[in-house]
């Protein structure tokens, strides 16, 4: 029965060996950031973000002192994710110099006595019967059974809704998390990153700050065909690299 058990395995690895690079450097980086930044277990990440399919055949480790992950594929194909104290978790290659110097952001959080979206305190809400609404020609009964719909019923893993938040003219008319998430905790952005990152750079283009037509400024591909590459290009996922 173990003969077979190896032999189905084998034959699975050389099925999808092409694309064991996509499925540990998926595990190396999902484990890394809910870690290092969710602050979740190793265990309560495989057992509800890396248990999906192919990604669940990972093995994972994590290094607590140089703060980086590995996962592999019963040790093929394995991919390192590293955490940056200010930049946050990225998935490395086998030629990154991890103990280079690197270039940290300065950040600053201005804590407010403001409401929402101005400020970090509850938005401000109408009275009215004795029920909080804002907007009359909302139906917060059909609202409320959309959000509710959105989440997995018990026990199941379809949707994996973390959290769900509305906003309608500045002010939020519902708000629903997961057990075990709030409105603190940090999650997967995935695609929705690319869009908040694309709106900020065509903010710094209407200012004048930065030409997103101009090639990229990455100065490993000067001097090569990579370096007609623009920021556009880069910002519609359309550059070009393999």
């Amino acid at each position: 029965m173990k003969i077979i058990k190896y032999f189905v395995l084998f034959l699975l690895i050389c099925f999808y060996y092409p694309q064991l690079d996509i499925i540990s450097g998926f595990s190396s980086k999902s484990l890394a950031s809910n870690y290092y930044l969710g602050n979740r277990s190793k265990i309560e990440i495989e057992n509800s973000d890396n248990d999906i399919d192919m990604i669940d055949l990972t093995i994972n480790i994590i290094n607590e002192i140089e703060k980086y992950t590995i996962s592999s594929i019963y040790g093929l194909k394995a991919r390192k994710a590293i955490y940056r104290e200010g930049l946050g978790v990225t998935l490395i290659n086998n030629d990154f110099n991890i103990s280079e110097q690197h270039l940290v952001p300065k950040r600053i959080k201005i804590e407010t006595n403001l409401p929402f979206p101005y400020g970090n305190n509850e938005p401000e809400y109408c009275m009215s019967n004795g029920v909080d609404y804002i907007f009359s020609e909302i139906d917060y009964n059909k609202l409320n059974l959309a959000i509710a719909d959105a989440f997995d019923k018990k026990n199941e893993k379809l949707k994996r809704t973390r959290s769900v938040l509305v906003v309608y003219k500045d002010k939020i008319i519902a708000e629903k998390y997961d057990d075990k998430f709030d409105k603190n905790s940090r999650i997967h952005g995935w695609s929705m990153t690319k869009s908040i990152t694309g709106a900020l750079f065509g903010v710094l283009q209407k200012q004048g700050k930065i030409d997103i037509y101009k090639p990229a400024p990455i100065s490993e591909w000067i001097g090569d065909e990579r370096a007609n590459i623009t920021i556009n290009d880069l910002l519609h996922m359309n550059s070009g690299l393999e």
